[in-house]
Formats: structure tokens, sequence, C-alpha cells
């Protein structure tokens, strides 16, 4: 957790996609809570979703003006409210957007403005796993690993009245 989306043009080979979702999947727990874990990887999902070219507006139309040739992705990172701070996420925005261009051949300096990463954050009661509408403090717990007192203290104030 959290859990990530990525949508492209192009169907990614089994092997990209494989590569890609462990690179993900390890950021992503490194991100929160220090490392991959048994815990963490049990909650820890990806989905790749294939759009084809004729679904992709850019600019306002559905040919190759405003592509350009550049490989189009988007990954978008769903979390639960407090599990990261600004700090974190915008870790998160870049270390995903690092592991999606290097997975799709976009080197460091080809043009990589048709990667485009984001950040969703759901509110804490609005998502459950199963019928169990965890508090963002049972998830951390159900995450195992290591969350910093720092990051404690912040969850606690975000959301002083659960812990």
């Amino acid at each position: 957790m959290p859990f990530v989306e990525v949508f492209t043009r192009e169907r990614l080979s089994d092997d990209i996609r494989a590569r890609l979702a462990e690179e993900l999947s390890n950021t992503m727990m490194t991100i929160e809570v220090g490392g991959p874990n048994e815990s963490a990887k049990m909650i820890d999902w990806m989905w790749f979703h294939t759009m084809p070219a004729d679904s992709w507006a850019v600019g306002g139309r559905f040919d190759e003006t405003y592509v350009r040739g550049r490989t189009m992705a988007l990954a978008r990172i769903i979390a639960p409210r407090g599990v990261m701070n600004a700090e974190l996420k915008s870790r998160a925005v870049r270390e995903v957007a690092r592991v999606l261009k290097a997975a799709l051949g976009v080197g460091e300096k080809d043009e990589d403005t048709g990667i485009f990463t984001m950040c969703v954050e759901i509110e804490d009661g609005q998502w459950g796993i199963g019928s169990n509408v965890p508090t963002l403090f049972e998830v951390i717990d159900h995450l195992g690993g290591t969350v910093s007192e720092e990051r404690l203290a912040e969850m606690r104030a975000l959301y002083p009245q659960k812990r």
C-alpha cells in the first residue's frame, strides 16, 4: 500500500510489467515503511492498463500532432491520507517516474514530458479492506516495517481522535 496504476498507450511486455511491478512495489514500500516486507506485500497492488493511442487526446487531438513521438504513460499512486507527508509524496512521484521511464526506455536526456505521475490521497474512513474500514494506524500496524516516531507524530496530529 499504496496502490499504483500504470496507464500506457502501448501494451507492455510481460517482462516489462513484471519488472515494473517489482520495482514499483519495492520503491513504494521503501518510502512508506523502510523497505519491502511480507506484511506490506499482502496489500501492495499494481494495475497495468493499456489504453490505445485513439483513447488519448493530447492538445485536444487524437492524432500525433502534439504527441510528437513521445512515450506516453501515467502512473497514479493511490494512498490513504497521511501515510505519506509532503516530502514522501514528492519522493514517491519522483521515484515512480524514474522507474517508469527506465522500464519504458526513456533515457535521462530523452524527451520525458509524456510521462506523468500523480499522488491521490483517500480520506480516512473512505476505503476498506474486505468489509473492514481500517484507520490509518491499523494500516500502518499491518504494513510492518519502520515508521519513524516523527512520522507517527505527524499522523497523530492529522488524526488526533484516532490514536
